[in-house]
């Protein structure tokens, strides 16, 4: 039986080679976030939230520099305090009442009407026991202070007291929690599932999606992917992906994991990692935030390539921490492989134009990251332009006019910006038959045009021997 149709459908052929949406586009981050931090824990789990700045994400799902049990505050940090980009949409996974565990009972000193606890504690399972009576929530009051949480009693308390609780474990969580499910008896879904959420609940379009520290994960990867190559029937992304710095080492080992991953156009594959601040962070966290950063620039339009832009970070590193130096060559022996690196040229610059299609294809549209980016953006924002106009009255002078007249203005600004080359849309007789029509269906064809990146300048230097004749003899015979 086929698909029943109806909304505005566009998509990307192949190109023939020869020798005002006021809808915001955003990153989507699936992962863990100390969600034991905020006040109502259960309120931010598997979940789309939209954050806008750092201390939103402190509100919404915490925030901790323990980047490698807390996944998500990998793009927090590379967002909100490396870049200035908003929104980002987090998808949390981490679940105190599913992934914890219960941490010994200790006592404690109370100093300044106050204890301090550095675990990951579940402020509900707190348990406070002085003199063999169990204190009332009402005898004391909780904050997250840098990571650690203060118990500050109401009343004047010294002395010792004894605390049990339950903490989160973060190692609990595992690949089947990021990859999701869906339930069709309760509608529910988690995890990569929650992608599909992402615009009915938070208003944004998704148009990159990430899993820090998951994507090295072969079916996390491919699941992600496949989740993004159609969202809400209309809408595309590309997914950023972390080849494993466990495994792959060398640039000989990262081409060969490459080339065993589940990857396509949509795509791009990313090694190593990155290192600030002395915290070890997934390229995906940063790139994606680049990439952002760039838009931002540009009309929020992604048509320019992260390649070859300087990098705020201070090394290039593998998981475990061993720094890695890659000059040009280096860089392109990866990029000819469809892998986007680092390289080190008087400073860390990111190096790599291509998706992980390449190089098993040439088509410029699925090859070059820039290319594919600026159509996924142009077709997405399409799609939110022309979606008002959906069963109005079929005929010339509204919906057909219109969703080819309006948008050839929008495209004719994007092309004299420098955002794409030229875009025309047109509407042809030959595409619409008179079945088509009566059906409540027309079709129009988009001609795009989008940049490439100069990727080789040449030039070829000769000895000037007259010059030097010249100056030798001063022109004399």
């Amino acid at each position: 039986m086929s698909k029943y149709l109806h909304g505005v459908y566009p998509h990307t052929g192949d190109t023939p080679m020869n020798d005002d949406s006021t809808v915001a586009f955003a990153q989507v981050v699936i992962g863990t976030a100390p969600v034991h931090m905020v006040e109502n824990p259960s309120a931010a789990v598997n979940v789309p939230i939209l954050c806008e700045s750092l201390p939103d994400c402190k509100n919404k799902l915490g925030y901790s520099t323990d980047f490698e049990n807390y996944t998500a505050c990998q793009s927090m940090f590379t967002n909100f305090v490396l870049k200035k980009n908003a929104p980002v949409v987090f998808i949390n996974v981490l679940d105190p009442t599913k992934h914890k565990k219960a941490a010994e009972e200790k006592e404690y000193t109370i100093k300044d009407n106050a204890i301090t606890i550095t675990d990951g504690v579940i402020v509900s399972s707190l348990k406070i026991t002085k003199n063999t009576e169990t204190m009332s929530t009402d005898e004391y009051v909780t904050e997250w202070v840098d990571g650690k949480l203060v118990i500050n009693f109401v009343g004047e308390q010294t002395g010792e007291v004894t605390i049990g609780y339950d903490v989160v474990d973060p190692s609990a969580v595992t690949k089947d929690d990021i990859i999701g499910s869906y339930d069709p008896r309760t509608e529910k879904r988690t995890g990569a599932e929650l992608i599909k959420d992402v615009f009915p609940k938070c208003g944004v379009t998704p148009l990159l999606t990430l899993a820090p520290g998951w994507t090295t994960d072969d079916e996390v990867g491919a699941v992600l992917m496949g989740k993004t190559e159609e969202i809400n029937g209309c809408y595309y992304a590309m997914t950023l992906f972390d080849l494993d710095t466990t495994k792959a080492k060398t640039r000989a080992d990262a081409i060969k994991e490459k080339k065993a991953r589940t990857m396509n156009e949509n795509c791009f594959a990313l090694f190593p990692m990155i290192k600030k601040n002395g915290y070890i962070i997934s390229y995906s966290a940063y790139l994606a935030a680049q990439i952002m950063e760039q838009a931002a620039e540009t009309d929020g339009i992604t048509c320019k390539s992260p390649s070859n832009k300087a990098m705020n970070i201070d090394d290039c590193v593998l998981a475990d921490g061993t720094s890695v130096f890659y000059d040009q060559e280096d860089g392109n022996e990866l990029n000819a492989a469809g892998i986007v690196t680092i390289i080190s040229r008087n400073g860390w610059y990111s190096w790599g134009n291509n998706t992980a299609a390449y190089p098993a294809t040439t088509d410029p549209v699925k090859r070059w990251i820039m290319t594919r980016l600026a159509f996924m953006w142009i077709e997405n924002d399409y799609t939110n332009t022309v979606a008002p106009q959906i069963d109005d009255d079929l005929n010339k002078d509204k919906i057909i006019d219109n969703a080819t007249t309006s948008y050839n203005i929008k495209l004719a600004s994007f092309a004299a910006a420098g955002y794409i080359i030229s875009g025309k849309i047109s509407y042809t007789a030959a595409d619409n038959n008179v079945n088509s029509i009566a059906n409540g269906k027309f079709k129009v064809k988009t001609l795009l045009a989008a940049n490439v990146p100069g990727e080789v300048i040449e030039n070829e230097f000769m000895f000037d021997l007259d010059a030097l004749i010249e100056a030798v003899t001063g022109g004399a015979n």
